[in-house]
């Protein structure tokens, strides 16, 4: 695979169905340089060696000084080479537009991996719930600024749920 920069085609699609998924989520990890992420590809390893995560596609993201972000493939990163002998295929879910949007929230000089996951834990969830005759439609993660604004609200008195 190749260095490209948000002006190079899409991304070509994995291989294989998407339809068995069914909790998929996006991380973006903001790192000082991609060189440096040698622990974050160690715990992406560990998760998926502990059945926890399939890793979908990951790709680095570095954002220049001049605001403009540039991908760089999984399989181009020295600091993830521990990623080399997990199992799985990686790549073709991240569309140009989703790194380059993931890119934009970097400040400039900065980087980041963006790695798309499906949560294997909910297997059991998502066994039964089509034994059930249904499927599971989605989640959401609930951002960390979320839950704090609800414990103040909820310490400080009665309260009328989440904000949006």
């Amino acid at each position: 695979m190749e260095q490209r920069s948000d002006e190079h085609p899409a991304r070509q699609p994995a291989a294989g169905p998407t339809s068995d998924l069914d909790l998929v989520e996006y991380v973006v990890i903001a790192v000082p340089e991609l060189s440096s992420a040698v622990a974050v590809a160690d715990a992406l390893k560990t998760l998926v060696e502990s059945a926890q995560i399939r890793v979908l596609d990951l790709v680095g993201v570095v954002t220049g000084f001049d605001g403009r972000s540039t991908v760089i493939e999984a399989d181009l990163l020295p600091a993830l080479a521990t990623l080399d002998d997990v199992d799985g295929e990686v790549g073709g879910l991240l569309s140009e537009d989703d790194v380059i949007l993931a890119g934009s929230s970097l400040p400039p000089g900065t980087s980041a991996l963006v790695v798309v996951v499906e949560d294997r834990w909910a297997s059991l969830l998502a066994d039964a719930a089509r034994q059930s005759g249904g499927r599971i439609l989605g989640g959401e993660r609930i951002p960390r600024h979320r839950l704090e604004q609800s414990r103040r609200a909820h310490s400080s008195g009665p309260t009328s749920g989440m904000d949006p």
